[in-house]
C-alpha cells in the first residue's frame, strides 16, 4: 500500500529530481508518478528493486505462498505426532544457559563421543 506522502506528479519529479533520488534512497519506500492525477508510474531505488526482485524470484522458486505454508503445515503436524512424547525440562534448562556454556557441552560430548569410537574400536 502506498503512502499519501509517496504519491507525486511526474513534472514534480522532473523538476525536483534530486530531492525525489535523495528520498527514495533515505527511506527505501517507492513513489507513484501520477499524470493528469492518475497513477502511470512507480519508482524506486536501486536496493528496492533488487530486494523486491529477490522477494519475486524466491516465491516463485519455492512455489508460492500458499505452497511454502502447505509445507509449513505437514511439518507442524510431524512435529505435533513426536511432540507430546518430548521431555522439554532438558530443552528448558538448555535454554536457560548461556551461549558458551552451551558450546562447552557440545564439546564435552563430542569428546565423549570420541573416546566412545576409540574405545570401540580397540574392543574390536
Amino acid at each position: 500500500m502506498f503512502r499519501v506522502a509517496d504519491i507525486f506528479s511526474l513534472s514534480d519529479f522532473q523538476r525536483a529530481t534530486r530531492e525525489h533520488i535523495r528520498r527514495l534512497r533515505e527511506t527505501g519506500r517507492p513513489e507513484v508518478l501520477t499524470v493528469n492525477g492518475r497513477a502511470e508510474l512507480v519508482v524506486c531505488d536501486a536496493a528496492t528493486y533488487q530486494e523486491i526482485a529477490d522477494r519475486l524470484e524466491r516465491r516463485e522458486r519455492y512455489g508460492g505462498v500458499a505452497a511454502m505454508e502447505s509445507t509449513a503445515l505437514e511439518v507442524d503436524a510431524v512435529v505435533a505426532a513426536f511432540k507430546g512424547d518430548v521431555d522439554r525440562t532438558m530443552l528448558r534448562e538448555n535454554l536457560r544457559r548461556t551461549v558458551q556454556e552451551r558450546v562447552n557441552n557440545l564439546m564435552a560430548l563430542q569428546r565423549l563421543a570420541s573416546e566412545a569410537k576409540r574405545a570401540g574400536d580397540a574392543v574390536r
